[in-house]
């Protein structure tokens, strides 16, 4: 059954549609974005105080890659662990504004150090500049590790959505060449099939914050026609083999159209030995995670995933 809150928030976007506000898929991508990132970052949470917030940027494939940086109240000395964090949005929108009250909290929450990724979005950089992007963040951060204050052998990638997307390929990526890995994936409602229509995208398709016409929105911008949508930088969930990636917490929600596929992710990681927590939130809708200001399950899935990195990583 949907939450009362839910069904709250859902009413109120249905109401202003029919006042005359457009939907989003409606809207030439530039426009869109704007509009959207602004509500994200109103819809989320008053940001907690952290002990530092910091922002910088290294060389990328494409150009610079922005990243804002946190450290937690109460931190250990010394070098620490670090979640390097990939945001949603559907490649498209979202960057480390809409996004910032949530790494707050998951950095005072874990006591470990974020640093959220501004990867460049479509359809100005198609696929896969995305995870071109974020594949070169984690190299970057990993192999400067000391200039990060990163302590190079716990660090976690995660991320919500496309961002939960991009962590599972970077893991991947990473087996492939044999380099070294994340130590940790926290993956919040990620987007693992391009391809299939499972039945929560059948079931939640309209009516419950991520339609189907958003998702073709996004994937439209994202991958266009001719991109081949079982690469698995795409579908990470067709990758043939996950034996030996690093553990994860996978976490999806009850009426989000992306439900089906991130237990299945869960499931195969499981399968193949990785050890996984997966989590369901049953009465909620796509984007809780960040939603904080409306959705106070928002709220207890940021402490949970933090205090599963937390007891992974011992602090």
């Amino acid at each position: 059954m949907l939450d009362q809150e839910a069904r709250t928030l859902l009413d109120l976007m249905e109401k202003a549609v029919t006042e005359g506000r457009p939907t989003l898929h409606t809207l030439p991508y530039k426009v869109g974005r704007a509009a959207v990132d602004k509500m994200s970052e109103d819809s989320e949470a008053a940001p907690p105080d952290v002990a530092a917030v910091g922002d910088g940027g290294f060389a990328g494939p494409g150009g610079e890659i922005h990243f804002r940086r946190y450290l937690p109240i109460g931190a250990a000395a010394g070098p620490l662990p670090t979640l390097i964090y990939y945001h949603g949005g559907g490649f498209v929108i979202g960057n480390i504004e809409t996004h910032d009250s949530t790494c707050r909290r998951l950095s005072n929450k874990s006591r470990c150090q974020v640093i959220s990724i501004d990867y460049r979005l479509a359809p100005e950089h198609p696929f896969p500049a995305a995870t071109d992007d974020s594949l070169a963040a984690f190299r970057h951060v990993r192999d400067n590790a000391a200039s990060f204050g990163v302590d190079p052998a716990r660090i976690a990638v995660g991320g919500d959505s496309a961002g939960g997307n991009i962590a599972a390929v970077v893991c991947q990526a990473c087996q492939q060449t044999g380099e070294p890995m994340p130590a940790f994936q926290m993956l919040i409602y990620p987007a693992t099939d391009a391809r299939r229509q499972t039945e929560s995208r059948r079931l939640f398709a309209d009516g419950y914050f991520l339609t189907q016409d958003l998702m073709d929105w996004f994937w439209k911008a994202y991958a266009p026609a001719g991109a081949d949508l079982a690469d698995v930088r795409l579908s990470p969930l067709l990758a043939k083999d996950l034996k030996g990636l690093p553990p994860a917490f996978v976490l999806t929600a009850g009426y989000d159209p992306l439900r089906d596929e991130g237990r299945a992710y869960a499931e195969r990681l499981i399968d193949a030995g990785v050890k996984t927590t997966y989590v369901n939130y049953p009465g909620t809708v796509h984007g809780f995670f960040s939603l904080t200001r409306f959705l106070q399950q928002g709220l207890k899935a940021n402490d949970e995933a933090a205090a599963v990195l937390a007891a992974y990583f011992g602090t």
